[in-house]
């Protein structure tokens, strides 16, 4: 009788042992299956918001709690950005801002910490958040953080409206599936700035199209004047430019400029002075008085402290007079019979004042006279020893190519740059303006 009694107990230990290791087996299954399915959602082509959605309600329903929540860590304001829900009101997402500083058990968990707590009910670090916890009926909570290469970067949050004492294999679980997330988060934040970076390479690309068409691609025809112009962008936009604007047969504008600054920003002030300059020269006869528009129409375009330096010039054929007016530019080069004159008188710089005043200087043009104008990007060119181009340079060279064309004068200047510089990386924009007198 004993014996049977005993084999009896026997069978249901056995049964009872069978019982736990089944629950555990299907227990780990599940667990086995949610890390799949995570795995598998992760690398989906669906929006990542989307997959943080159905990943949150995957280790919930594997863990068997009613409720879960994904926050991502803002570095600039500290505040853990709610991304991702399962089986919470609205009412509960919307408790209010949680910052990874308002409790240390959100440093703990950002650290790599497991943080369990049994009843958030009576538990002081819920304190703020106490009614919303009660109206929710939520008990316990399960927290991992969400690491990226030793970094945190978010919080895995699992709520069980039972009082409920999370397993070993509950958080190895729930580590895995949010070192997943973690991964495929960061992840896909690269390849929306990636996708960005290539959307502004393209809009930047159009821009620098778009500034090219403002620059001639071949210069007017002007009786008694052979004209050329280069412009080489150091990025794909920038705000150097040099514009031609033939008024008639025998009456041309001439104008080159640098506008403060590099990229986007100076590009579009660059078509801003431009379009102005253009709008003004078909009605203004004056150099003066269309300088003192083109500045007060500039000066309202840009930002305090912003400025761009112009040399602008009307040239009239029938008297081979060149009226110029010098914004604060590089002094354009005159050179005659191989002497050199500085074409520097004029204004203040264009943007700073906008009451500033301009007094237009007059040279005639002789025949064989040939005016270089260029800008910053030329002189500043440094060599490998950090020496400039420089002023005395670009003399020498213009002298060196006084009986080019003057095309061929431009290119060959800019040859002489690119022969002292080497392979050096340039920093500037540099524009070229040859006028040879025939």
């Amino acid at each position: 009788m004993k014996n049977m009694n005993d084999m009896k107990q026997n069978d249901d230990n056995a049964k009872q042992v069978i019982g736990q290791l089944d629950k555990q087996v299907r227990h780990l299954n599940d667990g086995l299956t949610s890390v799949y399915e995570t795995a598998r959602l992760l690398t989906s082509p669906m929006e990542l918001h989307q997959v943080l959605d159905i990943v949150v309600k995957t280790i919930a329903e594997s863990l068997g709690v009613e409720a879960a929540g994904l926050r991502l860590l803002d570095d600039e304001t500290g505040e853990l950005v709610l991304m991702a829900t399962y089986g919470l009101s609205e009412e509960y997402k919307n408790k209010g801002p949680v910052t990874a500083k308002e409790s240390e058990l959100n440093g703990k968990a950002l650290s790599g910490q497991a943080i369990v707590v049994e009843d958030m009910r009576t538990d002081p670090h819920f304190k703020r958040h106490h009614n919303a916890i009660l109206r929710e009926g939520v008990i316990s909570n399960l927290s991992i953080g969400m690491l990226y290469k030793g970094r945190g970067i978010g919080i895995l949050r699992l709520y069980s409206k039972k009082l409920r004492r999370f397993s070993a294999e509950d958080i190895s679980l729930a580590r895995t599936v949010a070192s997943q997330s973690a991964a495929a988060i960061v992840n896909g934040r690269l390849y929306r700035e990636a996708l960005e970076g290539e959307r502004v390479a393209r809009q930047v690309r159009l821009a620098g199209e778009v500034q090219r068409r403002l620059i001639p691609l071949t210069p007017p025809r002007v009786a008694g004047l052979d004209l050329a112009g280069i412009y080489v962008p150091c990025h794909e936009v920038g705000g150097d430019f040099y514009d031609m604007i033939p008024l008639s047969e025998n009456r041309l504008v001439l104008a080159i400029g640098d506008i403060m600054g590099k990229g986007i920003p100076a590009s579009l002030k660059m078509a801003t002075l431009r379009s102005s300059l253009r709008a003004y020269s078909e009605t203004i006869t004056s150099m003066g008085e269309l300088l003192i528009r083109v500045n007060r129409m500039f000066y309202h375009d840009i930002e305090l402290g912003e400025f761009a330096t112009m040399f602008c010039a009307f040239y009239n054929s029938n008297t081979a007079a060149l009226s110029y007016c010098n914004c604060g530019h590089e002094p354009p080069i005159l050179i005659r019979n191989n002497r050199v004159i500085d074409l520097d008188q004029g204004g203040l710089v264009l943007g700073v004042d906008q009451n500033a005043s301009y007094t237009p200087s007059e040279v005639t043009l002789e025949p064989n006279d040939m005016v270089v104008m260029y800008t910053d990007g030329l002189a500043e060119a440094l060599n490998f020893e950090r020496e400039m181009f420089g002023r005395t340079r670009i003399i020498k060279a213009a002298r060196a190519s006084a009986d080019m064309s003057a095309q061929q004068a431009a290119k060959n200047i800019l040859w002489l740059m690119r022969k002292f510089t080497g392979l050096t990386k340039r920093f500037d924009d540099t524009a070229i303006v040859v006028l040879k007198k025939l």
